[in-house]
């Protein structure tokens, strides 16, 4: 009989350890929980960098096209310089503000009908402020002339500026500094992204 109960006690005992065991190989509802909340910061995290990706991967696409349209008015420049010296009547467009207008278009120079230097300046004025409306939001341009007085060579101011759609909401700082706008443009929107580069003749 005692057999029986000594056997009977080692049972309980042994179904007591493994209950035992069992229960604190499990997961309480506060480390779900948790452990929930942690995966849900990550994923929040990853969700902001991907939108600053984004929105920095759209900003350097349009300062890359930009640069482009800078440097493609540049060529023509240099390669009208005559045009270019003549000021308002040539490449001048600066004093205009922001955006600025398309120059209106005029009948291309062909070698039935060739342009002078204020002519070509003029076409050149027209396709490239177009292709700059066409490729930048709000696209827009200011150039000006400067005469050199010797040693300094002659050159002329281009500024490319176009309004970035990814910015963030009014009243927050611009990554603008102060001298890559022209100053008669007067731009306080913090959307407005400028470009300069100096053409020397």
């Amino acid at each position: 009989m005692s057999a029986a109960r000594s056997a009977t006690r080692q049972g309980v005992r042994l179904a007591a350890r493994r209950g035992g065991g069992c229960a604190a190989s499990g997961f309480s509802l506060v480390e779900v929980m948790v452990s929930m909340f942690i995966v849900a910061l990550g994923i929040l995290a990853l969700a902001g960098l991907l939108q600053a990706a984004t929105r920095y991967g759209k900003m350097s696409e349009l300062r890359s096209t930009a640069t482009l349209l800078a440097n493609d008015i540049a060529d023509r420049i240099r390669a009208n310089a005559a045009g270019a010296a003549l000021g308002a009547a040539g490449y001048d467009t600066a004093g205009h503000g922001f955006p600025s207008a398309v120059v209106a278009p005029r009948p291309a120079c062909t070698r039935v009908a060739p342009c002078g230097p204020a002519e070509l300046a003029q076409a050149d004025l027209a396709v490239w402020t177009a292709r700059l409306r066409a490729t930048l939001p709000k696209g827009s341009a200011a150039l000006k002339y400067h005469a050199g007085t010797a040693p300094a060579p002659s050159a002329v101011d281009v500024w490319v500026g176009w309004a970035d759609p990814n910015t963030l909401a009014a009243g927050v700082a611009t990554e603008r500094s102060g001298t890559e706008c022209p100053p008669d443009w007067g731009v306080t929107d913090a959307s407005v992204r400028c470009i300069y580069l100096q053409v020397g003749l």
